[in-house]
């Protein structure tokens, strides 16, 4: 993710569907590039939290930015699609997403692979610390550096017309 395109965390926004104001907690980068906020809005009586809301990205218009010390984030400690283990359990998996917050360490959602029951697996989450990467990611296609348009392409040859 492109960081010019990140809403700093507490950063207050609004959702631009639903009008829901609030101040930016977390974000959830997913592998296919979503990225969602939780927002939670300001408590307005002493003792009791308002609940937070998970928004797209792109639909938080941006009200103002924090004032004061920019919180640094940590490193990515493991990409998209690498094969993880929990050093815990011993639950396996794909990381298919980043959650990241102002305080606290990194959490990483895991997809399994479906098992011999059939059953399709429920991703879990787990601290960045109590995961170990087992497997390289996925290698990237390599490009021929030049961009072709969508639609037909000619093999170099003049058509006839």
């Amino acid at each position: 993710m492109e960081k010019s395109k990140i809403i700093p965390f507490d950063a207050v926004v609004e959702d631009q569907i639903t009008g829901f104001t609030g101040i930016v907690t977390s974000r959830m980068e997913h592998m296919h590039n979503c990225v969602r906020y939780e927002v939670k809005p300001p408590a307005k009586d002493k003792g009791v939290l308002p609940k937070g809301k998970v928004i797209d990205g792109p639909h938080l218009k941006i009200m103002s930015l924090p004032k004061g010390k920019k919180v640094t984030e940590t490193p990515n400690a493991f990409e998209f699609g690498v094969k993880v283990r929990d050093k815990v359990t011993g639950f396996e998996g794909i990381v298919l997403a980043r959650i990241k917050y102002k305080y606290t360490s990194d959490r990483y959602a895991v997809q399994p692979r479906i098992g011999k029951s059939g059953e399709y697996p429920e991703i879990e989450t787990f601290d960045e610390e109590d995961l170990k990467q087992i497997d390289p990611p996925p290698k990237k296609k390599k490009s021929s550096g030049r961009k072709r348009p969508n639609g037909p392409h000619d093999s170099g040859t003049k058509l006839r017309r």
